[in-house]
């Protein structure tokens, strides 16, 4: 019978950080706070799918202590029918998903990104961002979306989008 030796499988292997990040003691990168740091915060959408029907930022860009405010307006917005190749990506898809533009397509999608002075300024600022949303319609399962996108178009439109894709 052949064996195969190995040096970790089936054994007890020594664990050199084990006891400092379960007693935490341990220091990860966001322990880090360096004198003039800048703190960043994301607001997150509450809705599954909504409608964005405007952002207002301007309370929180008045707030002392914040850098900077951002939405998807401040991120490029490369025209869909010229590809933007960056490695194995396409920015066209990474800039309209970053941050929601016009739709939220997931619960928790980023609309804006505060950078402020501290933490606690930085989630000040998230929560006076006013979001008007108008929540669409959302499903969770396979079935639910189907009818839903049924409800939305009819063949000729399916067959259009399948031609055009």
């Amino acid at each position: 019978m052949n064996e195969i030796s190995n040096k970790w499988i089936g054994k007890n292997t020594v664990r050199p950080d084990g006891a400092e990040k379960v007693t935490g003691r341990a220091q990860y990168s966001s322990d880090t706070k360096m004198p003039g740091m800048i703190w960043g915060h994301v607001l997150r959408s509450p809705h599954p799918h909504a409608k964005i029907i405007s952002i207002n930022t301007k309370k929180a860009e008045a707030l002392e202590g914040v850098k900077a405010v951002i939405t998807s307006k401040d991120i490029v917005d490369f025209p869909i029918d010229t590809p933007v190749i960056l490695g194995i990506q396409d920015m066209r898809w990474i800039s309209r998903n970053v941050m929601a533009r016009d739709k939220v397509l997931f619960h928790g999608h980023p609309l804006a990104a505060v950078a402020a002075t501290t933490e606690t300024i930085a989630e000040k600022a998230c929560e006076l961002i006013e979001v008007e949303y108008e929540v669409l319609p959302w499903a969770i399962d396979i079935e639910d979306a189907i009818k839903m996108v049924w409800s939305w178009t009819n063949k000729e439109s399916l067959k259009k989008l399948a031609m055009n894709s």
